[in-house]
């Protein structure tokens, strides 16, 4: 007997059903994780990430970080992304302009414009020590613009942001959820 006849028929069904789909992450996922939907690898713990060893998961867990979700809406990830997107829009400030984000910086950094930002370090944005500028420095990220190129963050964000569109149910079960919808 094969392995697959030995399967349960229901996790036969479900291959069979996505059989011809193509779409993987095989890089951005550990080799277990493959296979799984992207949403049970968005809820996962963040060793699922390709890279993602002890030594980083301790970085990241120290900062509160523990699943691929929680990356993905990282706020000083996402703040240090903001900065880097709009950071490519700078000119010269008009003299009466009130546009700042005094509120996601230190007093020191408040008056840098986003350019100037990106070069800053961690510590920079507010909420963030220079205990974390060390931290993660051993991941490689040194500044505001290493944080809104950290591809792990990038990762993480693109599963969470896919993962309300995938399927989970089969041809067969979608069927049987339509019958019910029409019953009741």
């Amino acid at each position: 007997m094969t392995v697959s006849a030995q399967e349960p028929p229901t996790k036969k069904l479900k291959v069979q059903d996505w059989a011809g789909h193509t779409l993987n992450i095989a890089h951005a996922v550990v080799y277990k994780e493959e296979g799984r939907n992207l949403a049970a690898i968005a809820g996962g713990q963040l060793q699922v990430l390709e890279g993602i060893g002890p030594k980083s998961e301790v970085v990241l867990e120290a900062l509160g970080l523990e699943t691929v979700k929680d990356l993905a809406t990282y706020k000083f990830f996402l703040i240090a992304r903001a900065i880097k997107t709009l950071a490519a829009t700078e000119k010269e400030r008009p003299t009466d302009s009130v546009m700042n984000i005094d509120n996601a910086l230190v007093k020191d950094y408040e008056t840098k414009s986003l350019t100037e930002l990106l070069d800053a370090p961690l510590s920079a944005m507010e909420g963030l020590t220079e205990k974390a500028d060390v931290f993660l420095e051993t991941l490689g990220v040194k500044s505001i613009g290493d944080m809104a190129s950290f591809k792990y963050a990038h990762w993480a964000e693109a599963i969470c942001q896919l993962a309300p569109y995938e399927e989970l149910n089969t041809k067969e079960e979608r069927k049987i959820e339509k019958e019910l919808k029409k019953l009741a």
